[in-house]
């Protein structure tokens, strides 16, 4: 199907969320790998006439750090990470109306590198608190593995 305009782009559009299954490797010796799962969804923006790719939920596995008691100590961990609904990037309609390839499009947006770079940088950004609550920190993430669910 080839879409004409902004408006039949916006009222038929559908493209089925992807997940992803992923580990992240956080800078802190007293963690190992975390494994987390993601929902991606491509939704359409009629006011900025583009597409949202963006992660609808991205959950991990709980993480348990103690506190180091030194006075250069690093914060205790003791949460998930949670990001929910997070735009990755964006599709402008230009580049779907009247394109027979569009999926192929769509595709190219949500590849296991370019989720692994845009996810990366989501997870660089996330804050943590500390075991009060009281602080908020940010940890250096790398994704080491990343798979398409089906």
């Amino acid at each position: 199907m080839v879409y004409n305009s902004a408006a039949e782009l916006c009222e038929g559009f559908g493209y089925p969320p992807v997940h992803v299954k992923l580990t992240i490797g956080i800078i802190d010796k007293r963690l190992g790998p975390i494994k987390a799962e993601a929902e991606i969804a491509i939704k359409p923006v009629k006011s900025k006439e583009y597409l949202e790719v963006l992660v609808e939920e991205l959950e991990s596995d709980h993480i348990f750090a103690d506190e180091n008691g030194s006075i250069y100590g690093s914060f205790g961990i003791d949460q998930s990470i949670q990001i929910y609904d997070e735009v990755l990037t964006t599709i402008p309609f230009d580049e779907l109306i009247g394109n027979e390839n569009w999926k192929e499009t769509v595709k190219e947006s949500i590849t296991v590198d370019k989720l692994r770079e845009q996810l990366g940088k989501s997870l660089n950004d996330y804050q943590f608190s500390d075991l009060s609550g009281k602080y908020k920190f940010r940890k250096r993430c790398t994704i080491t593995d990343l798979q398409f669910i089906d």
